[in-house]
Parts: structure tokens; C-alpha cells; sequence
């Protein structure tokens, strides 16, 4: 999907990954992050968030929550992540880069909760008052009061399979109070997702109406009494979205795919202004007949603007070639590129893929690269998906 954008706005990361790749010093199933590229759609995005007043939150798992993309998009003035779920923390608290949020999208589970609050994250997001009843008696073992968001659900909201949840709209005044009566807890904010979602037919990101429940429950709960300094409004953002966000009422937002360019608003508005900067490392394993066979194990798309044609650089091939992949579902160990053989595609060639990325769900690695748009490459270590290391490791 992005790997013609990749083309024509960061070739340097492309040539870096075909040419690291034949000399052996990046392996296949690895996600080649640029970071100089990615310093640069970070410093961006603080801009444009400072000029709207809205606090950003680095989402990390779609880069594989590496350590030195972390660490880089920081330095560009964004030094606090979300975390997806308590892996995802734990990984974040080994990089060295500020917890900002946890719980959100996926809630933490019994027997984690003192170490939520040890991470002293700015805000945890409760679902029901079971769960925050858990975090608030670990706020009072760490002797501390912990600011969270209730997530919030409207009757005519709609969520992705598996997302669902929340404290009901309706009653969310009392849902609060429950809350804040807990002794270790303070309701902050409220949040909601997805609040932003790409629109193919007007080539735009727009508001659902999750997010005019979010607004909705803010302002409730302000009129009621409560300190609501956070208004949590996640989905599909980058600097392009900031604006309308701004506008409607939201405070915090949490990028992802927007640091590496490769949001549905990428693909609809070419004008936006961050670039590509993550590439899938693979190589042709074998051949069977006319086809060939590339190593898949980190590969995995996230489809949020339904399927397409997916092409990969393969070798010296001058033009993409056309891949075919496994059906939602299948376990993905290889891709196949039909009619390779004829085309004279050989074992061991690289082959480059450009596409929305979602690394923590596969068995793919990462290992960030400097120095693209200088000439000296600085190759940096290689993860596994939780951000351990992996350098020595087959």
C-alpha cells in the first residue's frame, strides 16, 4: 500500500534495506525502522500539536515498541507512550521512555496492578469499577493516588470486534463517583476508541461517534464537579488530524502509525507531510515451480482501508512484483510471488515490503537504522517484539 510513497518521498530506505540486507548485516523477518526519518515526522507532529494545544501520547506497539525508535521520537519532543497493554508497558519501561497511559485498548489483568501503578504512568484507563476497585487498592500499597480515565460507552457507538466496554454513558455521573470514592484513585478524564476513522469516499479522517460520546461524558462529568483535564480521543491521528481533533474538544491524542507514515490518511492525501520510515526485511526462501517463496513470519497488514494489491522490491528487479498472501486466519510462514521463476528470481534475493505494520502481534523483529540521508548508515541492535534483545540470536 505505501511502498510507491516509500518511492518517491524516502528512497534512501529502501536502497538502505536492499543493500543491508545483501551484505548480511540485516537479516530476514525484520522491520528496518529510519530514524532520522522518523525524528523528522516526530518533530512535525510536536509542532503541530503545540500549535493546537493538544498533548500527544506515542503509541509504540505498530513499530514493535523498539527501543531506539522510542528513544528518537522523544528526543523530537513526544517522551511519553501509551501502552496497549501491560507487555507493551513493560517494554515502553525498558527503553527508558515515560509511561503516559495504560489500559487502553486492553485493560490490565488480575496480579499486574502494583505494577501499573509502580510504573507511575500519568493516567490508567478503568472499564468498570471492579477494575478500578483492583488499581485503587494498589494505588494504596504504593502510598500514592493514581489519576485515571473511565472509558466511556454511548449506545450508538461502534467498536472493532474484541474492543467493546466501558462505564455506560447514561449513568456515567454515578459511574464517576464510584470511582473517585476509592480511596488511591482520582477521576482525570475520560476516553473512548476509536474516536478518528479514515473515509475513502471524502479522502479525509473524521469524527465517529465515539468520540461525541467522549465530549459528551466530559462535559457531564464537568458540570457535575469533576476535574476533567484530559478529553482522550485515540484513532487513526497525525499531524494531518490534530487540527480537527483540536477543534472538537479533545486534549490528548495518540499516534502510532503516523510516526512511520503509513495512516489511511497517507494513502488518501498524498500532501501530508510525514513520510514512510518502517520497511518489512524478508528474502525469497525457495522455489516451487514457477513461484517463489519469501519468509513471512512478521508479516502482517493492518487492512483498516479493506484489501489490496500488495508488491514488494524483490533483488534488482528495477519495478515491484506482485505478492500473494495467506488468508486471514492462516499462519503466515511464507508469501508467495507467482510466476517468479521467469522473471528470474533466485533464492536468498531480498525483498522489501511498505505496508501499515502491526509488529507486536507477529514474529517479526526490528532494528532501527541512522544515518539515511547522510550516507553513513549506524546500524542499531535488533529486537524481538517485546523490545528484548535479539542481536546473536538465529
Amino acid at each position: 500500500m505505501f511502498l510507491q510513497r516509500l518511492r518517491d518521498t524516502n528512497p534512501g530506505l529502501a536502497a538502505a534495506a536492499l543493500r543491508l540486507h545483501r551484505e548480511g548485516l540485516v537479516r530476514a523477518n525484520t522491520y528496518l525502522i529510519d530514524l532520522d526519518g522518523t525524528h523528522a515526522n516526530a518533530s512535525i507532529m510536536a509542532a503541530e500539536a503545540a500549535k493546537h494545544g493538544l498533548s500527544l501520547y506515542v503509541m509504540a506497539k505498530q513499530f514493535g515498541r523498539n527501543p531506539d525508535a522510542l528513544r528518537t521520537i522523544a528526543a523530537a519532543g513526544i517522551d511519553s507512550a501509551v501502552c496497549v497493554d501491560v507487555q507493551c508497558m513493560e517494554a515502553v519501561r525498558r527503553s527508558g521512555v515515560r509511561i503516559g497511559h495504560v489500559g487502553h485498548l486492553v485493560q490490565p489483568h488480575r496480579g499486574t496492578e502494583d505494577a501499573v501503578i509502580a510504573a507511575t504512568p500519568e493516567v490508567v484507563t478503568a472499564f468498570d469499577v471492579e477494575i478500578a476497585g483492583r488499581l485503587a487498592a494498589a494505588a494504596r500499597r504504593a502510598g500514592r493516588v493514581q489519576d485515571v480515565l473511565l472509558r466511556v460507552r454511548g449506545p450508538q457507538d461502534t467498536y472493532y470486534f474484541g474492543h467493546a466496554g466501558g462505564f455506560p454513558l447514561g449513568t456515567i455521573e454515578k459511574a464517576a463517583a464510584e470511582v473517585e470514592a476509592l480511596s488511591g484513585l482520582r477521576v482525570r478524564g475520560v476516553t473512548n476508541f476509536p474516536c478518528m476513522l479514515a473515509d475513502a469516499a471524502t479522502k479525509t479522517v473524521k469524527a465517529t461517534r465515539n468520540f461525541e460520546t467522549v465530549l459528551e461524558a466530559a462535559a457531564r462529568l464537568r458540570t457535575a464537579g469533576f476535574e476533567i483535564t484530559q478529553v482522550n480521543a485515540p484513532g487513526t491521528t497525525s499531524a494531518g488530524t490534530f487540527a480537527e481533533q483540536a477543534r472538537l474538544g479533545a486534549t490528548h491524542v495518540e499516534p502510532g502509525n503516523g510516526f512511520h507514515g503509513t495512516t489511511p490518511l497517507h494513502v488518501l492525501d498524498p500532501s501530508q507531510p510525514e513520510v514512510p520510515t518502517i520497511v518489512y526485511v524478508s528474502e525469497v526462501s525457495h522455489l516451487d515451480g514457477e513461484d517463489a517463496y519469501v519468509f513471512a513470519a512478521g508479516y502482517y497488514i493492518d487492512k483498516v482501508l479493506g484489501d489490496y494489491r500488495l508488491t514488494a522490491l524483490v533483488g534488482a528487479h528495477e519495478e515491484p512484483l506482485e505478492v500473494e498472501t495467506a488468508d486471514a486466519g492462516t499462519i503466515h510462514y511464507y508469501c508467495r510471488i507467482p510466476g517468479a521463476r521467469s522473471r528470474g528470481v533466485r533464492v536468498g534475493e531480498t525483498v522489501v515490503f511498505c505496508f501499515r505494520p502491526q509488529v507486536f502481534v507477529t514474529r517479526g523483529r526490528t532494528q532501527a537504522v541512522a544515518g539515511i540521508r547522510g550516507g553513513a548508515l549506524d546500524l542499531r541492535e535488533v529486537y524481538d517484539g517485546e523490545a528484548r534483545s535479539a542481536d546473536g540470536v538465529a
